[in-house]
């Protein structure tokens, strides 16, 4: 009789004990960034559709509902296989990143990666464009012909709305193959393959050096030129594709002279066959994510801006300061101290989770004000940039801002040398220099410089363009009201900035993904999908030079109030999280 109690006991002790590590368990993963984001997307293409030129294949309605910009209407008699296989197919070609393709490992200098179709690091060739030409005259005869492809989705336009009174359309991507010869029996035909590249210095606009021109993400539209004469403009040896954009010589000879020259000697494969994605990052090891190879952690001990040049700050460890506290309170009276400052390479990691970056507690004797940021090594020119993020909560538990400041930058690469015949010359950054910039900026808001606080952050959308053109409607210093009812302004004479929304705290608790259209006249800002800030050439000048993503959580930045150098450290480590990234 003493048996079955004994036995309820030990089940209701057994219940409590997996109860016990259940809950353990669930601590213990808490601060785990594979358990952050259950929605975090995954790779649904498992296979390539071809193994060797690591193709994709889209679905068959894929571009239904997208009008795709394209130079000429398709005859579907004159089709040819730009990759050996049909046009029908829509293809996608996803650059794969590999420790394989990196040049410049230094620290001194760029990182790199090949970034090209295909991957010729990997597959050590061309791809082949197939073309069938009949020779229907009476006697052997020789042919000459070239391929030459075009990006379409960051273009100027080769189609009939084309500018014959501008040449913006050499800012285009485009290239071209060798030249084939073939000679062709009387009456007979012959299936000619041409091997090409869609990559690096398509135009021969450097001095070849490969952190120069990657091939540019979007859809890439086709032609095959075939004519008998080898020292015609578009089949000579010396082409300079730097002054000849072959797809609008084609386009002028087809409105011009009825197409007698090119534009009936002429096979076209419209843009809906290939798209060219420049990264899809799903961290899942189809990419390289060695740390310091294509994610570059930014290292600077000391990053010195006005409101934090001094290097001393108010001794205080606390998560739940108010604004009071501040001048009356006991961070008043703190005594000031020295600590570490600046981005650190040790904030920053990288795995199949994704990207952490990390903003440092401290302690007493171990005060910090350090972050993590990352660079993507390479870079490009126009695309369509998502990251899906969860960035660090930017309040503490009372709703006062804890000073973390959110950037997610595009930032040009090469400096260019100042336009000194522009008005505007003299606005430069504290280098000297005009370098373009593209940005998501969440920031810690205040109204009075005497900390009475805001307690939403505010983000700001904005095009660093150091008024590089000077005939944008906005100069240095003016204002005015966008249709949605935010400030548009250039207070910061440097820059275009859209105020946008204010953000609750909850904000912050979740993944959300922020989007930026790059395009060669206007820059669309996006954040879950809706869009936010549309910023045109006629407000900025839309950067034309190649950036590079690069996303960080720094803390106190100039351009916020000088007394949040003085807000307490953080009592806990904060972490901004990147579970995926895509280029397009």
């Amino acid at each position: 009789m003493y048996i079955y109690p004994m036995i309820k006991f030990r089940v209701k002790f057994l219940r409590l004990l997996v109860l016990f590590f259940i809950a353990l368990s669930s601590c213990k993963h808490h601060n785990d960034i594979s358990t952050y984001s259950k929605s975090r997307p995954q790779r649904t293409l498992k296979d390539y559709f071809d193994q060797k030129y690591l193709l994709y294949k889209l679905p068959d309605d894929y571009y239904k509902d997208n009008k795709l910009n394209q130079s000429f209407a398709e005859n579907d008699k004159d089709l040819f296989k730009p990759m050996g296989y049909s046009p029908t197919l829509n293809l996608q070609y996803t650059h794969v990143y590999s420790n394989r393709c990196i040049y410049h490992t230094a620290d001194t200098v760029w990182k790199f990666a090949e970034v090209c179709f295909p991957n010729t690091c990997l597959t050590k060739d061309s791809a082949y464009a197939e073309v069938t030409i009949k020779n229907t005259s009476a006697q052997n005869k020789t042919y000459y012909a070239r391929l030459f492809y075009q990006n379409t989705t960051y273009w100027f336009p080769t189609d009939d709305s084309i500018n014959l009174n501008s040449n913006q359309y050499l800012d285009n991507y485009y290239g071209d193959s060798k030249l084939i010869s073939v000679t062709i029996q009387a009456g007979k035909e012959a299936i000619v393959k041409i091997p090409y590249r869609i990559g690096l210095n398509a135009k021969g606009e450097f001095n070849y050096d490969p952190d120069k021109d990657p091939a540019r993400p979007g859809n890439y539209e086709f032609m095959v030129l075939i004519q008998p004469d080898k020292d015609d403009l578009l089949m000579s040896d010396n082409l300079d594709l730097k002054i000849v954009n072959p797809f609008a010589v084609v386009k002028k000879d087809a409105i011009t002279n009825r197409g007698e020259k090119y534009f009936n000697n002429m096979l076209y494969v419209g843009p809906h066959h290939f798209k060219f994605v420049f990264l899809d990052e799903y961290f899942d090891k189809v990419n390289d994510i060695t740390a310091n190879n294509i994610y570059i952690p930014k290292n600077h001990d000391e990053k010195r801006l006005c409101d934090t040049c001094s290097g001393w700050y108010k001794g205080v460890i606390n998560e739940s300061w108010k604004d009071r506290d501040f001048m009356r309170g006991f961070i008043a009276k703190a005594d000031f101290v020295k600590a570490d400052y600046g981005t650190r390479k040790e904030n920053f990691s990288i795995d199949t989770n994704g990207i952490k970056l990390t903003i440092p507690k401290s302690k007493g004797n171990d005060y910090k004000k350090t972050w993590g940021e990352f660079i993507f090594g390479p870079s490009f020119k126009y695309g369509h940039i998502t990251v899906r993020a969860k960035f660090a909560q930017m309040m503490n538990e009372t709703g006062t801002p804890n000073g973390i400041i959110h950037n997610l930058w595009l930032y040009q690469r090469d400096v260019d040398p100042i336009d000194t015949t522009n008005p505007y010359n003299y606005i430069r950054n504290g280098q000297g220099v005009q370098l373009y910039e593209i940005d998501f900026e969440i920031w810690s808001a205040t109204k009075d410089p005497k900390t009475f606080w805001d307690p939403y952050p505010l983000i700001t959308y904005s095009v660093v363009d150091y008024m590089r053109d000077a005939n944008v409607k906005l100069k240095p210093k003016e204002s005015i009201k966008a249709h949605t009812g935010e400030s548009i302004n250039r207070l910061t004479p440097y820059a275009l900035a859209w105020n946008g929304d204010q953000f609750n705290k909850d904000f912050f608790n979740y993944f959300h993904t922020y989007e930026i259209y790059w395009y060669p006249d206007h820059v669309r800002f996006l954040i879950d999908g809706v869009e936010k800030a549309d910023i045109g050439k006629d407000l900025a000048k839309i950067p034309d030079k190649h950036m590079f993503l690069w996303v960080g959580s720094p803390l106190y930045q100039d351009g916020t109030w000088y007394t949040q150098s003085n807000i307490p450290f953080l009592k806990d480590d904060k972490y901004s999280i990147i579970d995926y990234l895509k280029i397009e």
